[in-house]
């Protein structure tokens, strides 16, 4: 096992990358995680500042924007292209719906003639949620109104009227308290975040402790005069890979259990377990991709600008940043070809289950597989350019 061993101490050798990607990344993870918060006890309604700009002034614009207006606290707001301006950039409305002129003739117009309904134009702050609740209702409605219109045969004064009675509508809400506890929030957030060190992370220590292993004199001369074959050679170099990987992983792991082991404390364990697995799969494929730059003969540089930028494109896409019901559908669809996607789904699936069950172990058994399948793609890629460098 002399590669394998070689390999280890050379990784062990970068404390200083261990440090960054696994102890910084670990509390920037915690940060994000605290600014979460603890779940309230009960149930506290907000309602986003909102500004109305009605420039068709009919009766359905009007039903439109009074709903806005019983939603949400209102401000004035002018009809000129600098203070839309203003009010994104200064956060002086959360959300801001303009009424273009001719709407109400036109979502007529739509629903007789079955065409598609006019686009109502907005500005959302997406930094509450308030905001994006406003504008699903708002949408919403208009949708019903255009329904009436055009499947009821109605007046507008009686689509108006039925939407009304619609909106009146209540329905009571109450909290329910379980014996089953699921996972808390600030931990999900930090296993999400955590992904950025499992794959870059692991593939910078990987590149940089096999180039470096192949730069020290003293390891170069040992193996030289070791009896190995290819195969034991490449098999101790994946073993020497998979073990940088569950190092990351289980110290990642270990720090998370401690950080959030209050929030823990009612949780089966058997829910953390499986929320560690898609994050396991993540860290090897993190090793194919050091594997890979190493084969490719990158330099330090190189190795740390692939794995970091590679971390941060695949952490958006794959919906650490963003939430993947809130990307749109071209995003949304190149995600599902990235790694960290079906990780961040299958936190996901374990985060809203109150316990273990078969269909859930199920679901996270697939995501882990599809995983897998990109290490092994990727470790492939790595093996073939290896041997085209050697034939070269």
């Amino acid at each position: 096992m002399h590669v394998f061993r070689l390999v280890g101490r050379v990784v062990l050798r970068h404390r200083y990358l261990i440090l960054l990607y696994v102890g910084m990344l670990a509390c920037f993870g915690f940060l994000m995680a605290s600014s979460v918060g603890s779940p309230s006890e009960g149930y506290e309604s907000s309602s986003p500042t909102v500004a109305v700009i009605d420039r068709d002034d009919s009766e359905l614009s009007r039903a439109i924007a009074g709903l806005v207006r019983d939603g949400g606290e209102e401000v004035e707001l002018p009809d000129t292209p600098y203070a839309l301006q203003d009010a994104a950039a200064k956060d002086l409305a959360s959300y801001v719906l303009v009424i273009p002129e001719g709407y109400g003739e036109a979502l007529v117009a739509a629903a007789r003639d079955g065409a598609e309904m006019p686009v109502l134009e907005t500005v959302t702050s997406y930094r509450e949620t308030s905001a994006i609740l406003m504008d699903e209702r708002v949408r919403a409605y208009a949708q019903q109104l255009f329904a009436l219109l055009a499947e009821a045969g109605a007046s507008v004064e009686e689509a108006v009227a039925w939407a009304g009675e619609a909106r009146q509508a209540r329905t009571e809400v109450d909290l329910i308290q379980t014996e089953a506890t699921g996972l808390p929030t600030g931990y999900l957030v930090f296993m999400q975040f955590s992904t950025y060190a499992l794959f870059g992370g692991v593939g910078i220590l990987v590149a940089s402790g096999l180039r470096s292993l192949g730069r020290d004199q003293a390891a170069r001369q040992r193996l030289l005069v070791a009896p190995l074959g290819t195969a034991s050679w490449g098999a101790q170099v994946v073993l020497a890979c998979l073990a940088v990987a569950v190092f990351v992983w289980a110290a990642l792991g270990a720090l998370g259990i401690l950080w959030c082991r209050g929030e823990l404390a009612g949780v089966d364990g058997a829910l953390v377990l499986l929320a560690q697995l898609p994050l396991l799969a993540l860290s090897i494929v993190g090793a194919a991709f050091g594997y890979l730059l190493w084969e490719l003969g990158s330099s330090g540089d190189v190795i740390h600008a692939a794995g970091n930028i590679s971390s941060m494109v695949l952490s958006f896409l794959g919906g650490t940043w963003v939430q993947q019901a809130s990307m749109g559908a071209a995003v949304a669809a190149v995600g599902r070809l990235t790694p960290v996607w079906w990780v961040v789904s299958a936190l996901g699936c374990v985060y809203a289950a109150p316990g273990p069950s078969e269909a859930l172990l199920a679901e996270v058994a697939t995501s882990c597989g599809l995983v897998l399948l990109f290490a092994l793609a990727i470790a492939a890629a790595g093996a073939a350019v290896g041997r085209a460098r050697g034939r070269g």
